[in-house]
C-alpha cells in the first residue's frame, strides 16, 4: 500500500465513522482555531499600535534646544556663540547625510483673529520640510513652500481645531486673519489624523491647535531675532541612530565654538524603546496563548490515540491477511503513520477555515460598531496550527502504527476470529 492509498484509507476512516472521527477532531480543530485566531488578533492589535506609532510623527526625529552651557566658563563665553540659527540647519544638511528631512522652529504665543473670533494661539515658524518631517498632512489647500520662506510671506497654515474655533464649517483657504495685528492669507488646513481608540487622538492637539507660518516671516514680523528655538531633524530610515546623533552632536559643538549650549533630546530612541516594549509585550502574548491552545490540541491528540488503538483492534483480520501475504511490518507502519497524520490534518484544515472565520466574524462586528479594526489571517498562525495538527498525528500515531506492525499474521487472524 503505497502513501496515496494509506491518505485514501485514512480519508475513508473520517467518512465510515463519521460520529467517531467528529469527536477525534473536535479538539484538534479547536487548537488550530485557537491558534490561529490568537495569533491573528494580538497581530491584528499589534499592527494597528505600529501605525499608530507611525502616524505620530516622532520616529527617527531629534529635537535640539536651546539650554545654557552647564559650566562657568561656558556661560562667560556664551557671547561667543550666536546660539541656534538658520546657518546651523545648512552645516547639518551638508555634513550629516542620515539626515533625511530638517526644520528649524520658532515658536510664539499670540492673539490671533478672523472676523469677530479672536483667541490665543502657539504659531509655529518653520519650513516646508516640517510637514513630512513630523507627519502632517494638508486637507485643504497647500503647505507652506520654500519660495514662501525666501520671500518671508504672510501665509498661514492653520490646524484643524484651530480653523473650527476661528471658522467653523466655513472654508478658510484664501481668507485673511491678523496674526499679532499682522494680515496673513490662509493658504492651507491640516487634517486630522486616525489614530485607533486605543490611542485617542495621540496627543496631536498639540499640533492641530498650531498655526504654521514660514520661519523667516516668524523672525521678521513676530520675534525680531535670528535666532531659533529648536532644530527638528529626521534621520533616513535604516540608519544608525547612535552615529547620527554622535555626527549632530559634534557638528554643533564645532559650529558653536565648543560651547555646549543646546540639548539634543532623542526622541528616535524613546519611539524605538516602546515600539520594542510593544513587540516583547506581542511575543509574551503569543507564547502564552500559543500554549493555551497546545493544550487542546493535546487533548485532540489524546482522542486520536484512543481511536487509532480502536481501528487497530478492528482491523485485526486485514493486517493479519496483509502480513500473512507478506507485507512488511515498515508497510503496516507507515499505513498508519500516513492514516493518523491524515486524520490530524483533516482536523488542522477544518480549524483553519474555522479560525478564519473567526477573525472575519470579528472585523466585521468591529465594523457595525464603528470601529475600523481589521483582523488579518495571522499566517504565523496558520503554519505553526498546522505544524502543531501534524506533529500530534504523528506522535500520538506512532503507538498504534507499531503495535499494528508488531502483530502476529496468525495471533491477529486468531483474535479477530
Amino acid at each position: 500500500m503505497n502513501v496515496l492509498e494509506s491518505i485514501g484509507g485514512g480519508l475513508a476512516s473520517i467518512w465510515s465513522h463519521k460520529l467517531r472521527s467528529a469527536l477525534t477532531l473536535f479538539g484538534i480543530v479547536v487548537g488550530v482555531a485557537s491558534v490561529i485566531a490568537m495569533f491573528s488578533f494580538v497581530g491584528g492589535i499589534s499592527t494597528r499600535i505600529m501605525e499608530d506609532f507611525d502616524q505620530l510623527g516622532y520616529d527617527n526625529v531629534f529635537f535640539v534646544g536651546s539650554r545654557p552651557p552647564d559650566n562657568p566658563d561656558g556661560l562667560a563665553s556664551l557671547k561667543a556663540s550666536k546660539g541656534l540659527t538658520l546657518e546651523d540647519t545648512e552645516v547639518l544638511r551638508r555634513e550629516v547625510p542620515e539626515i533625511e528631512w530638517l526644520t528649524p522652529a520658532v515658536d510664539s504665543r499670540v492673539v490671533g483673529r478672523a472676523g469677530s473670533e479672536a483667541r490665543h494661539f502657539h504659531v509655529f515658524g518653520a519650513t516646508p520640510d516640517g510637514f513630512p518631517l513630523l507627519k502632517l498632512e494638508i486637507g485643504e489647500g497647500r503647505p507652506l513652500t520654500w519660495i514662501d520662506v525666501e520671500k518671508s510671506a504672510r501665509v498661514v497654515v492653520l490646524g484643524q481645531l484651530i480653523k473650527e474655533d476661528l471658522f467653523g464649517e466655513a472654508n478658510a483657504v484664501g481668507e485673511d486673519m491678523l496674526i499679532d495685528n499682522q494680515s496673513f492669507r490662509i493658504v492651507g488646513v491640516l487634517r486630522m489624523k486616525e489614530f485607533s481608540e486605543m490611542f485617542g487622538n495621540s496627543g496631536q492637539e498639540e499640533d492641530q491647535e498650531r498655526v504654521y507660518i514660514p520661519v523667516t516671516t516668524s523672525m521678521h514680523y513676530l520675534t525680531g531675532s535670528k535666532r531659533v528655538d529648536y532644530l527638528a531633524i529626521r534621520i533616513r530610515d535604516g540608519s544608525d541612530i547612535g552615529a547620527a546623533y554622535e555626527k549632530i552632536h559634534t557638528t554643533l559643538v564645532r559650529e558653536h565654538r565648543q560651547i555646549e549650549d543646546f540639548q539634543i533630546e532623542n526622541v528616535a530612541e524613546q519611539i524605538a524603546e516602546a515600539i520594542a516594549g510593544v513587540e516583547q509585550i506581542t511575543s509574551t502574548w503569543n507564547t502564552i496563548l500559543s500554549s493555551i491552545a497546545t493544550v487542546s490540541l493535546l487533548v485532540g491528540g489524546i482522542g486520536l490515540l484512543s481511536v487509532l488503538i480502536i481501528s487497530v483492534n478492528e482491523r485485526l483480520r486485514e493486517i493479519g491477511i496483509r502480513k500473512a501475504v507478506g507485507a512488511e511490518d515498515r508497510a503496516i507502519f507507515q499505513q498508519f503513520i500516513v492514516e493518523s497524520v491524515t486524520i490530524s490534518v483533516v482536523g488542522g484544515l477544518i480549524g483553519v477555515a474555522l479560525g478564519a472565520g473567526l477573525c472575519a466574524l470579528i472585523t466585521f462586528a468591529a465594523t457595525q460598531m464603528g470601529q475600523d479594526f481589521v483582523i488579518p489571517v495571522s499566517m504565523t498562525g496558520v503554519a505553526l496550527g498546522m505544524s502543531f495538527s501534524v506533529a500530534v498525528g504523528f506522535l500520538f500515531g506512532l503507538y498504534p502504527a507499531l503495535k499494528a506492525s508488531k502483530l502476529d499474521p496468525v495471533e491477529a487472524m486468531s483474535r479477530y476470529a
